[in-house]
């Protein structure tokens, strides 16, 4: 009887260590202060800045030259 209690324990202890993990895993985070909000408001506007400012890149369908850092054959890739 003391050798299937034991077997038992095994998945008990697994069951135990998963709560454990979910519970700490799914814990509420602080909630952000005035200033943590406003210094991350401000990086995604500047972010947003940089991308309405910046020059568009434009395809040229004339160069088709292939990239040399590539392989030019699956023979060539290691």
């Amino acid at each position: 009887m003391a050798a299937v209690a034991w077997w038992w324990a095994i998945p008990g202890v697994a069951l135990v260590i998963a709560v454990s993990w979910a519970g700490w895993t799914c814990r509420a985070l602080r909630a952000p202060s005035m200033r943590d909000s406003m210094s991350a408001f401000e990086e995604w506007s500047a972010a947003l800045d940089r991308v309405h400012t910046a020059t568009p890149v434009v395809h040229d369908p004339t160069v088709e030259a292939p990239d040399p850092t590539l392989p030019g054959t699956a023979h060539d890739n290691p």
